[in-house]
């Protein structure tokens, strides 16, 4: 049930095959000439925090299409929620506030329930590459381009996220029952497991949550590893963190206003297209960068490691089906086809796992 890291070994010519000839683009220099012929594009991102692992794959794709373009399709990436607020991204895209904005289901789960499927703890993606492949296929389903439809939006592609660990500050909660009453931020089907080990789950906006563990609202973090810790400087107030434990990850999509993809001419959606297998690439060997440095540091700090006991994984796994199934659940009264879409993840991650 527990996986492995997923950036473990990999490397972009691992993720798909004959990759490395369209991402070199990404840091080759300038062409002097389109290699696709267009008009001046420029699209405005929305994205909160700043630039990191999470918004690699969204750089990968703005380098491309320059590339490919010289310069005509521009990506106008804008930082810092400067634009909209991380929960409001999927009402940007529904007024045309942005043209493109990365939109993660579990900040608003009610307005895209089919979505959240892709949250749910434990789901059997080893690895990046079957994270994007089951992404593609889940996305294709009639139930989850309808909710999407209803946003104006059209999602492109996945911003893939590594597996899930916590960190915090305190005392290091090593046995389970150190764990009850922990007030910990998690979100999705990572909510479900901290309940599961006595702890109280809350969501918070990303760019809140260094005040909030620093002044004690919250006492953890549940978020991916290792590059969301560094990225936001929570190693630089904890004491611990949770060591190989593999908590699942969740899904967050990059999608474009679909009037403004729908107003791309031909050669610049075809473009897109291709594109996004040089991007996916290209976020997963900044995330091995990104590692090597993140474990340096939090080696420099003394974090203390806490590893999985047998009964905190007991209690972890005892969760997994009672919450898949509450999933299917709500779904279900939600008027969606909860099963068939549980199934749809599983059926996908096995056909890309082969």
């Amino acid at each position: 049930m527990f996986m492995k890291k997923t950036i473990t070994g990999l490397t972009a010519s691992a993720v798909l095959a004959g990759v490395i000839s369209t991402a070199t683009v990404l840091t080759a220099p300038a062409v002097q000439a389109a290699e696709v012929d267009g008009p001046k594009v420029k699209w405005l991102v929305s994205l909160w925090g700043a630039r990191r692992g999470f918004t690699e794959g969204t750089e990968g794709l703005k380098e491309y299409l320059a590339a490919k373009t010289d310069g005509n399709f521009e990506l106008d990436l804008q930082y810092g929620g400067v634009l909209s607020d991380p929960k409001e991204n999927i009402d940007g895209l529904q007024l045309g506030a942005f043209e493109m904005a990365t939109v993660c289901s579990f900040y608003h789960p009610d307005k895209t329930p089919a979505t959240t499927g892709l949250n749910l703890a434990f789901l059997p993606l080893p690895s990046f590459e079957v994270q994007y492949k089951v992404y593609a296929e889940y996305m294709k389903h009639p139930a989850v381009q309808a909710e999407w439809a209803k946003w104006n939006a059209t999602p492109l592609m996945s911003a893939l996220m590594p597996n899930y660990e916590i960190m915090g500050k305190g005392d290091a909660p090593a046995a389970l029952a150190d764990w009850s009453g922990k007030r910990l931020n998690a979100s999705g089907g990572h909510a479900e497991l901290v309940g599961a080990i006595g702890a109280i789950a809350s969501t918070v906006p990303a760019p809140d949550l260094y005040s909030s563990l620093e002044r004690g609202a919250v006492d953890g973090i549940v978020y991916p590893y290792t590059y969301a810790f560094t990225a936001y400087r929570f190693h630089e107030l904890s004491n611990w963190v949770t060591d190989h434990w593999n908590l699942g990850t969740v899904q967050c999509n990059i999608a474009a206003n679909t009037d403004a993809y729908n107003s791309l001419p031909d050669q610049y959606k075809a473009l897109l297209s291709e594109a996004i297998p040089a991007a996916y690439a290209y976020q997963i060997e900044k995330y091995a960068e990104i590692d090597k440095a993140s474990e340096e540091e939090f080696a420099k700090r003394n974090l203390t490691r806490i590893p999985l006991t047998d009964e905190i994984s007991a209690a972890l796994k005892a969760a997994v089906a009672p919450s898949w199934q509450k999933w299917v659940d709500e779904a279900n009264a939600k008027g969606l086809p909860g099963q068939e879409l549980l199934d749809l993840i599983l059926s996908s991650a096995d056909a890309a796992a082969k």
